[in-house]
């Protein structure tokens, strides 16, 4: 059976498109942000991504065939020439090295994108899905909660030390960000050259947006940024 595309529809993709523009600009040089900065990316992921009905997801079934290919490199320990290469590590989280390139293998589903490996935590495989919640529902991101679980336990330890000092375990927030916003602009772009309209309400003008849609404003708002 077809998914059903109403007026809901409409407005997730004017969310996705607004979300997707606010995620690229908080993962530019994500070294010059501040850490509150960055921890405002996790709720937008979330939002984005793993949420219980995922904005992707509800954008997607008015446009199946535009692709969401997710590269990122999975995390897999460093080569290590040192005597402690071996030593346990409490936590150890991926970087920039995450972020893939057009000649890395493409992860097309969602699914296999927050379950893809971002770093490890007492000894196991951390996923992209634990990192953003971890930072959205503890850390502060949406909430400031309670760890519930070993993964959060760990990660809640060691923000406290890093306060004031450096921005370099939130980080990874703006990584995955950078992989996300690559992945999802080819939406982004369908969703602008031809959005979803209310035929009653919306008609084309001269310029070749439609009056009175949600699109107009995005594009009067990027002229006015050049």
């Amino acid at each position: 059976m077809a998914p059903k595309i109403g007026p809901e529809t409409m407005l997730a993709e004017w969310l996705l498109v607004e979300t997707v523009g606010d995620v690229r600009r908080r993962s530019e040089d994500p070294g010059a942000r501040s850490r509150y900065e960055l921890l405002g990316i996790a709720p937008l992921l979330r939002k984005l991504l793993i949420d219980a009905s995922p904005l992707l997801n509800t954008v997607r079934a008015a446009r199946p065939d535009v692709p969401t290919d997710f590269r990122i490199r999975q995390w897999s320990a460093p080569d290590d020439s040192r005597g402690d290469a071996d030593l346990p590590y409490l936590l150890r989280l991926g970087g920039p090295e995450l972020v893939g390139g057009p000649e890395d293998p493409v992860l097309p589903k969602l699914k296999h994108f927050i379950g893809a490996r971002v770093g490890l935590v007492q000894g196991r495989p951390l996923t992209v899905s634990e990192v953003v919640k971890y930072y959205a529902n503890v850390e502060g991101g949406v909430h400031f909660g309670v760890p519930k679980d070993e993964t959060d336990h760990v990660l809640s330890e060691m923000a406290p030390v890093l306060l004031g000092r450096t921005t370099g375990q939130v980080e990874i927030l703006a990584h995955l960000g950078a992989i996300v916003v690559d992945a999802l602009t080819p939406l982004c772009e369908s969703i602008l050259a031809l959005p979803l309209i209310d035929k009653r309400m919306h008609l084309r003008n001269d310029r070749g947006f439609f009056d009175g849609h949600w699109t107009a404003d995005h594009y009067e708002r990027s002229s006015q940024g050049r």
